[in-house]
């Protein structure tokens, strides 16, 4: 298997852990952003360009909803 895309699946690994750990709803909502370009990247690098557009346009669609749902919600779970 490629190097970088072991990298990549261990950096899946921290951000999925990551997004248990923070408190702050925006933390959370940018790691869950990174998560997916980063799932974009893993995609492409395994020959499927298709999911990978896929993957990408979903991720920033999504983080894009929740960001502003953050911003009229609040930062901080009740």
């Amino acid at each position: 298997m490629d190097p970088l895309v072991v990298l990549l699946l261990l950096a899946l690994l921290v951000s999925a852990v990551a997004i248990f750990i923070f408190e702050d709803l925006l933390y959370v909502v940018i790691v869950f952003g990174s998560f997916s370009m980063v799932m974009a990247v893993i995609w492409q690098q395994l020959n499927a360009p298709d999911i990978a557009i896929t993957e990408a346009a979903v991720g920033v669609g999504m983080t894009v909803i929740m960001v502003t749902i953050v911003t009229k919600v609040g930062r901080r779970p009740q």
